[in-house]
């Protein structure tokens, strides 16, 4: 053998064990894909959505305190799933799974009283934390992505079960909730026909100028009408103006985490859409807080912290100026009104960001029950049509089986015998053309509902 050939066979033989050890590596790596921890689920012990909803209003001067109405269902009918936004303080850029107190404060905060409309799904996942890259789309940001995905089609496989579904995150929960539905539901008409809808502030997600599809999602439109299901809540709230350097509410700088490049400002705009309007409210917004984890996490029994309302303090309107389209908010200044300015404890300055979801929670649950009953109204009557298919199916099925034994009779038959078979026949061959003229007329009226799901 020359030196040559030698040399040939030691390059293959190193070749081959660079390739024998990667395969080493990544074959336990795809081995050992996580297990979702669930810091809200349903059933499970240490369920964080299944602590009070009780609590009280804090009225404007001159009404008197009232019971918050919010109860649980005995068996809730849809289902919620949350992605919490940036919370973790740790080291790294990208966050275990360990449930730390800031994550449990704000799961509390925004899901818990989700649960009086839906069952809540919250999964851990390894978000971006404060040390971590979120100023664009990078490796941090696909890592917690990519997390957060897992623990969609988890809910998805294992506990969705063909049931509706409302999608809720903020800030950075808000940002991978739209990349879902980007990536998931916009583009499956299967999945679509599930989806309730999403509640997704301070997300920056585009949308064309003056309209509610086309940017960032295909076919999922920004909500524009009270208990319209199937579309998008997102906003980003300030109380003032939005300068040049926010980062929300602004399309040409600030957050855009997502694998895109930025859309044309000049042909796009970050979603506003009213909670406060959807709802079918005047655009007064309904805050419910618990002001026990405002702040930090407690230090008695989680599950007992009882909410607070705020009604009629404050007003918003979706306004444009500048690059900027924002949910701007402004009190409401009644007379005699000493009731604490509760966004304000949270605010950064004219930036709104953090309270944004509390500040209109009670707007927020409405419209996730308007949308709930909506959905399932036209399900129910889908169902019903369905049932009603699915009989006049087998009648038409029975009629032709009693045609065909007709004729086989007919064969045999005497000429007396004939004449009264023949109009038999003829009888059942009409009600047969009956039932495939209703059959046609229920198919068109449920395709007709089924276009309302998608």
């Amino acid at each position: 053998m020359s030196n040559v050939e030698v040399r040939r066979n030691r390059v293959r033989l190193a070749c081959l064990a660079l390739v024998a050890a990667a395969v080493a590596l990544i074959a336990p790596a795809a081995a050992q894909a996580e297990d979702t921890v669930w810091i809200c689920k349903p059933g499970q012990a240490d369920d964080l959505c299944a602590g009070t909803i009780d609590g009280v209003s804090n009225p404007a001067p001159g009404q008197a305190a009232e019971p918050l109405p919010y109860k649980r269902p005995a068996d809730a009918p849809v289902d919620c799933f949350y992605l919490y936004p940036t919370q973790s303080e740790q080291a790294t850029p990208n966050a275990n799974l360990d449930k730390d107190p800031p994550i449990r404060r704000v799961v509390v905060q925004q899901a818990r009283m989700f649960s009086s409309v839906c069952d809540v799904y919250a999964p851990m996942y390894h978000q971006v934390t404060y040390n971590g890259n979120q100023g664009s789309y990078n490796q941090d940001v696909e890592t917690a992505y990519q997390s957060a995905k897992a623990g969609f089609e988890d809910y998805l496989k294992n506990y969705n079960d063909g049931r509706g579904f409302i999608m809720i995150g903020h800030s950075q929960g808000a940002a991978h909730t739209a990349r879902l539905i980007d990536d998931m539901v916009d583009k499956d008409p299967d999945l679509r026909k599930r989806f309730v809808g999403a509640i997704a502030p301070g997300a920056n997600i585009s949308v064309p100028i003056g309209q509610p599809v086309g940017g960032l999602f295909d076919n999922v439109p920004a909500c524009t009408e009270v208990g319209e299901f199937g579309c998008v809540t997102a906003y980003s709230t300030f109380n003032d103006v939005p300068g040049p350097t926010a980062p929300f509410s602004r399309l040409d700088f600030g957050y855009w985490i997502y694998p895109e490049a930025r859309p044309d400002s000049s042909k796009y705009e970050a979603m506003c859409v009213n909670p406060a309007l959807i709802d079918g409210g005047d655009g007064t917004l309904l805050p419910l807080v618990n002001l026990d984890y405002l702040l930090d996490v407690p230090s008695g029994p989680e599950g007992d912290a009882p909410w607070l309302s705020q009604p009629d303090y404050y007003k918003v309107e979706c306004k444009s100026q500048d690059g900027a389209h924002w949910l701007n908010l402004t009190k409401t200044d009644l007379p005699g009104d000493s009731r604490p300015d509760i966004g304000a404890l949270v605010a950064s300055g004219s930036n709104y960001h953090v309270p944004e979801v509390n500040l209109a929670e009670g707007n927020l649950l409405t419209i996730a029950q308007k949308q709930a009953d909506a959905y399932l109204d036209v399900r129910s009557q889908i169902d019903k049509l369905q049932g009603k298919l699915d009989r006049s199916k087998k009648k038409k099925a029975k009629l032709k089986k009693k045609v065909a034994k007709l004729k086989d009779r007919l064969d045999d038959a005497g000429h007396r015998k004939a004449k009264a078979l023949k109009r038999k026949i003829k009888r059942t061959r009409k009600k047969a053309k009956g039932q495939k003229v209703k059959i046609a007329s229920l198919r068109e009226r449920i395709s007709e509902l089924e276009s309302k799901l998608l």
